[in-house]
């Protein structure tokens, strides 16, 4: 039986640290599962198609999005026995901060989609598959989404603001159950941010477990080396003064950056 693993996010959720410990342990994985990450769904245009569904939601952006998935499982060797192990968080959609008409609405349909392409690609023959969703608190998650936008774009609203700007959307476990009454014969598996962060790989233990390595094999697996550090306060601050000046946008960036770095290697010499 092939077993199919498709992570769909969520948005600030862990999902750097998850797809750094899949890349870390590529070669432990690559014998057992083709690996699909951020790099291979962006560069290709998948990403870029599920967002455009979630923001357009039309019967045509589903189906293009379902014809590229198509193309591209058709072009990975999966041998006579190996898997699929997937991680993209835009296959839930635009992160509902950039989307706030429509935050994940499109993730069950997307979900569906996705999971109908696999069944495609692997016709007549014994699949299993499994859909796994990280979540997160929602004022951390709120707070994180905030911040990602302070550094990435020109948010100018305070985080009050900006939490009762998307606040109206339904929660992450509610779209989590969405997708499940959509997907009532595959199983949707959970894990909550703050539980993961006391694991011993992280964001990367559901993946460490589903592996099922040999006892050797398992030994040599390493903790993920990359995560998104959450900003001290007073820097959010200072780029949110950034965002709110009348620096032109190279400029902006420029200053940003530096603001980042500087907060990164102070947080890094406090360790």
């Amino acid at each position: 039986m092939r077993r199919v693993l498709l992570h769909l996010g969520l948005h600030k959720t862990g999902t750097t640290a998850a797809q750094s410990f899949l890349y870390e342990n590529r070669e432990l994985i690559w014998p057992h599962f083709a690996l699909v990450l951020p790099y291979r769904t962006r560069n290709s245009g998948l990403s870029r198609a599920a967002t455009n569904h979630s923001v357009y939601g039309t019967v045509g952006t589903l189906s293009e999005f379902g014809s590229q998935m198509r193309d591209f499982l058709d072009s990975l060797d999966f041998g006579e026995k190996r898997g699929l192990i997937l991680s993209e968080e835009n296959f839930a959609g635009l992160r509902p901060s950039r989307n706030l008409e429509q935050g994940y609405a499109a993730a069950p349909d997307l979900a569906a989609c996705l999971v109908d392409s696999i069944h495609q690609r692997f016709s007549g023959q014994e699949i299993e598959i499994t859909l796994y969703l990280s979540l997160r608190q929602r004022g951390s998650w709120l707070r994180s989404l905030w911040a990602h936008d302070l550094q990435r774009m020109r948010q100018v609203q305070d985080f009050d603001t900006f939490r009762d700007s998307i606040d109206h959307l339904p929660s992450l476990q509610e779209t989590v159950n969405q997708i499940r009454d959509k997907l009532p014969t595959v199983t949707v598996n959970t894990d909550w941010l703050e539980e993961l962060q006391l694991r011993q790989f992280g964001p990367g233990a559901p993946f460490a477990e589903y592996l099922d390595l040999p006892h050797d094999k398992a030994q040599q697996l390493v903790p993920p080396s990359k995560s998104n550090t959450r900003l001290p306060e007073d820097v959010l601050a200072e780029l949110l003064d950034l965002n709110r000046s009348r620096l032109d946008e190279a400029a902006l960036v420029a200053q940003k950056a530096a603001v980042v770095e500087r907060a990164q290697q102070a947080l890094m010499g406090a360790t």
